[in-house]
């Protein structure tokens, strides 16, 4: 573990290493700053962290059937397809939620945060995202445009290695990639199909890396993580200490609460409480988790934390709602493969509705995600073994709700003593308008390619987890809040101090040395992933802040 010296004072301090914190620290050190990254989980060192197929399922089945403490997480498609030691400890992590009101807080204290375990999609947002208010009226436009990320969207898909195609389609930018990757068979014989049948909803190769959770052979951490990618691009500087197991409780003010000084931690195993001193502050530690640390930032001129006489910390928490439909094509042969479900390597029907003179009965839109031939399902458990199978994911944009919202908890702490969020969240009628709007659509464009839409358990043989899948299935009919791990807002960025937290390059009002640039700063959601665009909002902050420290 990293000693860090109690006089020292960092240029900055970065609090969080997932893909965020990642942007973060590259973008700092490429500045010539001398940075703290502080990350509350271990450090993820090599090829055995991420586990074998055997070791992964003992562990996954163990934990299911003999403790409660990942009942949370386990409820995650992706805790079963990797290490269940990459999410976190629900009992010593806990959180609330009021009652028939659940939400789903999918997190990982490692370091590398959730960049472990993400899908690595990658679109960008366009100006209908950004700009949305403007057309329909609802909730705020972002202060930014997609002319301010670009030059950051582009550096970080040059870095990355992003493939995808350029389309030319004004609802989800080109950018700088590599070759797209090819479709598989089934997926050029949908493609025509639905092209054929509809006219505005092309299907295009997706955005994102080529690469897998675990590592490729020969290599010691998977190319989609942040420890192997951007902060080792930090760490290659000379310029980055990274300390794990540092959970921060706070954010450290001086008297007058207008200068960010540091940050106070707990020691994640001797439960010490230590302090780190910089010059500039940068929450990356995960939208909700930013928003507690705002709100535990009390002091004399921020008595309800750092944010909070905006009137608009903690308020306004969003994510993506998901619907999944699962389909095969009876007239299509499946002809073998292997093909991965890749960020790259999968399909996309980018959103269609609301762009032009002709108007939904509902706001905003919804893309569709899936993949068809790529899943990895032997024959002999499939009930129609010769014929394609795939799934489409519907997933629509929520709009910014007050109600939907972070409080901390009064009677709960986590193991280190820090107030528990409280989480208050659920679909509102226009979200639930979309989403039933982007299920039938899927519905609609499967049958149009001549596909028959089933269940799970109607298109596998499933009998030893069939109430399992069951479940899982029904909660991502209509997916629960959190439950995507798309979730944004909280601390939202504006033009007004008076209804927003942070201003247009994420610097709070109240406190500008201190950048939020995770997604709490999202004023809404898109209907995009968005870990690309928290990660171009992410290095624009930083490269404005360190101007702006250079001048002072």
């Amino acid at each position: 573990m990293t000693t860090i010296g109690k006089s020292e004072t960092w240029d900055a301090i970065v609090v969080g290493s997932g893909a965020t914190g990642g942007a973060a620290a590259r973008q700092l050190t490429g500045l010539g700053l001398r940075i703290l990254v502080l990350e509350a989980g271990a450090p993820v060192l090599g090829r055995s962290d991420y586990g074998s197929f055997f070791t992964n399922g003992c562990k996954q089945l163990y934990r299911h059937f003999f403790t409660h403490r990942q009942d949370v997480q386990k409820s995650h498609p992706t805790y079963w397809a990797t290490n269940p030691d990459f999410f976190v400890d629900d009992v010593d992590n806990p959180y609330t939620t009021p009652a028939g009101m659940p939400f789903r807080w999918i997190r990982s204290r490692r370091v590398g945060g959730r960049s472990l375990v993400w899908d690595a999609v990658t679109p960008r947002f366009s100006d209908f995202d950004f700009k949305a208010a403007s057309r329909d009226g609802f909730g705020p436009d972002w202060p930014i445009s997609h002319a301010d990320l670009a030059p950051y969207y582009s550096d970080l898909e040059r870095f990355y290695g992003v493939h995808g195609s350029k389309d030319g389609l004004p609802q989800i930018p080109d950018g700088d990639f590599r070759d797209p990757r090819p479709m598989t068979p089934a997926e050029v014989v949908f493609k025509d199909r639905v092209e054929r049948a509809f006219a505005d909803r092309p299907v295009i190769i997706s955005r994102g890396l080529s690469a897998r959770r675990p590592p490729d052979r020969g290599e010691s951490l998977s190319r989609i993580s942040s420890p192997a990618t951007t902060l080792r691009a930090a760490r290659a500087t000379d310029r980055m200490t990274l300390r794990s197991d540092a959970v921060v409780s706070r954010v450290l003010v001086d008297k007058e609460g207008r200068h960010a000084t540091g940050v106070e931690f707990v020691d994640a195993v001797s439960l010490k409480t230590e302090e780190a001193r910089g010059k500039l502050v940068v929450l990356c530690a995960s939208t909700i988790e930013s928003v507690r640390l705002l709100m535990n930032s009390t002091s004399s001129a921020h008595p309800a934390g750092i944010g909070a006489a905006s009137g608009a910390l903690g308020h306004y928490l969003m994510d993506h709602s998901a619907g999944n439909v699962y389909f095969y094509m009876p007239d299509v042969k499946d002809s073998g493969g292997p093909y991965e479900l890749l960020g790259s390597d999968s399909i996309m029907i980018p959103r269609y509705q609301n762009l032009g003179p002709k108007r939904e009965e509902y706001l905003r839109g919804f893309g569709i995600w899936g993949g068809i031939q790529r899943l990895p399902v032997p024959s002999f458990l499939r009930r129609h073994p010769d014929v394609a199978f795939g799934f489409l994911c519907a997933r629509s944009e929520v709009l910014p709700h007050y109600d939907n919202r972070v409080e901390l908890d009064p009677n709960v702490q986590d193991r280190w003593g820090i107030p528990a969020a409280h989480v208050v969240c659920e679909w509102k009628k226009e979200d639930l308008a979309l989403a039933e709007a982007g299920r039938q659509a899927a519905r609609e464009i499967v049958e149009a390619a001549g596909g028959k839409c089933a269940g799970v358990t109607d298109i596998f043989y499933t009998p030893l987890v069939k109430g399992h899948i069951n479940k899982m299935q029904k909660e991502w009919t209509l997916s629960t809040p959190g439950m995507f791990a798309h979730e944004v807002g909280g601390a939202r960025m504006g033009t007004d101090p008076s209804n927003s937290v942070v201003d247009p390059n994420c610097a709070c009002w109240d406190v500008p040395n201190l950048l939020v640039t995770d997604g709490a700063c999202w004023p809404t959601s898109g209907w995009q992933n968005p870990t690309l665009t928290e990660m171009a909002v992410t290095a624009r902050a930083c490269d404005v802040a360190v101007r702006a420290l250079k001048h002072a």
